[in-house]
């Protein structure tokens, strides 16, 4: 609604939201007054069809659009169904192509379903380039692969028109990303491979005798390997006792020195806090962002945090708290698929992305948090990878779905502007350089090639080389090590070895493990509490990733607006029992019309 004020102030707008009582008077105004626009939710247009759906609507806009992707998907099927007579649609999306080309084919048959009948035909015809099934890979010359692909193109050009933020903005300042590469720490060595070759967690009870324990789902616990040992109870419980912390947690140095990827951020985060960088921290488990919260503590680090659970009136005041330079808030940690549409946080210049996600779209919408319309810094975005473990296996994948948007999306050049000339050779490129892709950054960075990496400036690096010292000779002092083989590492930590470990039997008891974290730190060593800005503290269950918004997904470099929804408005309730009648008493609503 504040864009339509900003941009068509004189367009009627009514906002239709809030409890059921709040949405029947506006139903009452959308019959009686005038207006040009309805603004709503998903949710809302499908809890309430049954009243918007008498509206002779004459466009239907849905903004990220490629929630649609799926086409038996529940939103889609009430739009078709309710508001099938409205004779204009419109889709609005950053990434109309996410991982395949069907998803591809749901939103065309949304927009014309009698033209785009058939998402068998519409495969059969242009799938074969970018088959991965071996029963579905066909054997494809350059030629016969350049030649369905501009076929495709064809007939997506008068349905797709594409504006990227450079042709809207030309002073957008760049956006460089860095694959940052990191080793797992001894302790998480010693469980991924005990993961990864028994599928076993190494644990030990109270008695000091080894065991283990099986557990569900390999991939998944291999992913919270690398993020940090912690996510799992047992291990963090072995530690502490270990180390001579009460209650069974650990704090301070050592909670973030048994972890590659939280030793490598308390490297890199005390250099952009010196240089006056703010940072948003992406993370896809909820679990590790209630370990940062701990982190920061420890440091002192100013942050907020949006998750799942944040309510939209939540989400707009914790932006105005970030974007407000007298808060002086350092960090804002996020949840990829929750935090990454809707946001405007163009004060943020560093954008660091602890994990990848298996969709590359979702990632680039994070990175995309920074990187819009009103940035006036270069945006730094930092992947974190841990080598030689299954997320550069993640990272292939993603890689792979990218280069299929890149041939039938970015290749295609959906504007007014591109000559066929100009598509052809960009296609050849792609198609001919496809094979050519190598990771040439086989090394872990050290601190010089770090620093070139965070630094701006040549007095930023400078001053990131003057840290880097001091850092070194204080560890030095204090005969503490920085990396994952340290010396404060390895003191009074007995873990089992995983070779030892015998093979899960096959009627073995699965158990799926659980993370409980405290709030805020016990470590009575270290410093004070930050001042956080105050921010919904309602957590999601630990150890799981947040998919409270799984299928708001988007990215790329288009500009799209995006509309959020609060927890109430989630599951609101129906108005079925509106009357018709025009005789209800509605002399006291007071519509939102703006």
């Amino acid at each position: 609604a504040s864009e339509f004020q900003r941009w068509a102030p004189d367009v009627g707008v009514i906002q239709y939201k809030g409890l059921p009582h709040v949405r029947k008077m506006l139903a009452q105004s959308i019959r009686t007054n005038r207006f040009n626009v309805l603004l709503t939710t998903y949710e809302y247009i499908m809890r309430d069809r049954s009243i918007l759906s008498k509206v002779p609507w004459k466009y239907l806009i849905v903004d990220e659009g490629h929630r649609m992707k799926n086409h038996h998907c529940k939103l889609t099927q009430i739009l078709n169904t309710f508001y099938v007579h409205t004779p204009h649609r419109l889709l609005l999306t950053g990434t109309p192509l996410q991982n395949n080309l069907p998803e591809l084919w749901a939103l065309l048959n949304f927009i014309l379903p009698t033209i785009f009948k058939c998402a068998t035909t519409f495969t059969d015809w242009f799938n074969a380039p970018f088959a991965t099934l071996p029963s579905e890979k066909v054997e494809l010359n350059h030629e016969e692969t350049l030649l369905i692909i501009r076929r495709l193109h064809k007939v997506l050009r008068p349905f797709l028109l594409r504006r990227l933020k450079k042709e809207v903005e030309s002073q957008l300042p760049e956006k460089v990303e860095y694959t940052v590469k990191c080793e797992l720490s001894a302790v998480q060595r010693c469980l991924y491979h005990a993961m990864s070759k028994n599928r076993t967690l190494i644990i030990e009870n109270q008695n000091g005798k080894s065991g283990r324990r099986a557990l569900m789902n390999k991939l998944m616990q291999l992913r919270k390997i690398c993020n940090h040992p912690f996510l799992f109870e047992e291990i963090e419980e072995r530690l502490a006792r270990s180390l001579g912390y009460k209650d069974g947690f650990v704090s301070g140095p050592d909670l973030f020195r048994v972890s590659g990827k939280f030793e490598l951020l308390d490297r890199i985060l005390p250099k952009l806090k010196a240089s006056g960088h703010k940072v948003l921290l992406f993370c896809q488990m909820t679990a590790v962002m209630d370990l940062f919260e701990i982190y920061f503590a420890y440091r002192n680090y100013t942050y907020i945090r949006l998750d799942g659970t944040t309510k939209a009136d939540d989400r707009g005041e914790l932006l105005k708290s970030f974007n407000d330079d007298s808060t002086n808030c350092f960090i804002f940690l996020l949840s990829t698929r929750a935090g990454g549409v809707g946001l405007n946080l163009q004060k943020a210049d560093t954008v660091i992305l602890f994990d990848s996600d298996w969709n590359p779209h979702q990632d680039q919408q994070a990175q995309d948090r920074a990187h819009r319309i009103g940035q006036k810094n270069e945006v730094r975005v930092l992947r974190l990878m841990t080598v030689n473990t299954v997320e550069e296996k993640i990272l292939a994948c993603a890689r792979y779905k990218l280069n299929v948007d890149e041939k039938v999306i970015q290749a295609g050049m959906f504007n007014r502007s591109s000559t066929s000339s100009e598509r052809h050779d960009y296609l050849e490129q792609l198609i001919e350089g496809e094979d050519d892709f190598k990771d040439d950054d086989e090394d872990i960075p050290d601190d010089e090639i770090l620093n070139q990496m965070i630094a701006r400036t040549e007095g930023e690096f400078n001053l990131f080389n003057r840290m880097d010292v001091a850092r070194r000779e204080y560890e030095s002092l204090h005969g503490v090590g920085s990396g994952g083989d340290g010396a404060t590492e390895r003191r009074n930590w007995k873990l089992l070895n995983a070779a030892a470990v015998t093979p899960v039997a096959d009627n073995a008891k699965l158990l799926t493990p659980r993370v409980k974290r405290k709030k805020e730190s016990d470590n009575e060593d270290s410093i004070d509490q930050p001042s956080k800005v105050p921010s919904n503290e309602k957590k999601l269950t630990p150890g799981f990733i947040d998919q409270s918004d799984d299928d708001a997904t988007g990215g790329g470099e288009e500009t799209t607006t995006t509309t959020t929804t609060t927890n109430d408005e989630i599951t609101p309730s129906p108005l079925e029992d509106i009357d018709d009648e025009e005789d209800l008493d509605y002399s006291q609503v007071t519509p939102t019309i703006h």
